[in-house]
């Protein structure tokens, strides 16, 4: 399949991330997510998402720290 072809079938909201990791890392995880019938990209979506909810905003304990 063609690069053209794979972009076409892509929802037009998405767009490429790409990283580096450990060999192992990578075969441990896409094993992992086979065995949950998931593919990378939603596990991954799922766990930025996750990450965001708990990091993109301050906490509410640090929320005035410093404040007079």
């Amino acid at each position: 399949m063609r690069l053209e072809e794979i972009m076409a079938k892509l929802p037009p909201n998405m767009t490429e991330l790409s990283s580096y990791v450990d060999k192992d890392l990578k075969l441990r995880f896409k094993l992992a997510c086979t065995a949950q019938q998931k593919t990378m990209s939603e596990v991954i979506t799922e766990l930025i998402e996750e990450w965001l909810e708990e990091n993109e905003n301050p906490s509410p304990a640090l929320k005035g720290k410093g404040e007079a």
